[in-house]
């Protein structure tokens, strides 16, 4: 089952490996999820080395992508790819929406960006790893598409998705502690990784789009993308 890594400075890094799925297993070392790699130590490079990870996705906001900008854009050993599946900071606050509601505007105001990085996604010959800020809301829900696809039951899903405050617990705390800045969201309970939020979107997704498969063609993705997609944990 989910497999979290020890590493210094890239908080929440999980495998999506280890989960019953449509003819076995999850793969382990094919597709990492994390939150977001300032400063990686060289203890942290050498975990991405040991699973030949060379491809690094970044889901954050443009403003925060610029701000915080990601050790792996600059980086000659991994290629980076930033597209934003939300835009999340003050300037663009859902401050009024429950997060059910703002993984709803995620797929569907940011639809073409998710095309974009699945159709990526669907080019590359795994392993590699993808992250938001935490790695909990963008990167939960990317995660839980991908998981859908490989044949993943939704009750691995949620559990893959509750964990996520476990681990950004201490990262959070420490921050606004120490009052760097990085924590502008002043409603804590938006950290929490609550079972009803993605039970929510992934019941959204069975009922608006058919399930994941359905998202994919509504978003434009071909067979033959789905069907890599489906295959990616293999």
């Amino acid at each position: 089952m989910q497999k979290r890594y020890i590493t210094e400075n890239i908080i929440n890094c999980r495998d999506l490996g280890g989960y019953p799925c449509r003819g076995g297993v999850t793969a382990y070392g094919r597709i990492l999820r994390a939150g977001v790699a300032r400063t990686p130590s060289e203890a942290d490079l050498e975990v991405l080395r040991r699973f030949g990870i060379k491809t690094v996705i970044d889901l954050r906001g443009n403003e925060e992508a610029e701000d915080i900008p990601s050790y792996f854009k600059n980086s000659s050993e991994f290629d980076y790819l930033h597209v934003s599946l939300l835009e999340a900071n003050p300037a663009f606050a859902q401050n009024n929406m429950t997060m059910p509601e703002v993984y709803e505007l995620c797929l569907n105001d940011y639809k073409e960006n998710f095309a974009k990085v699945l159709r990526f996604i669907s080019t590359l010959d795994a392993p590699f790893m993808f992250h938001c800020f935490c790695g909990k809301d963008r990167t939960g829900i990317l995660a839980a598409l991908i998981l859908s696809a490989a044949g993943v039951d939704k009750s691995d899903i949620i559990a893959d998705y509750e964990v996520s405050y476990t681990y950004i617990k201490d990262f959070i705390e420490k921050e606004i502690r120490e009052k760097t800045g990085l924590i502008w969201e002043g409603n804590y309970d938006r950290f929490y990784s609550k079972r009803e939020h993605m039970e929510h979107i992934l019941n959204y997704i069975d009922r608006t789009f058919g399930g994941a498969i359905g998202y994919f063609r509504h978003i434009g993705l071909t067979d033959d993308e789905i069907s890599r997609i489906e295959n990616l944990l293999k």
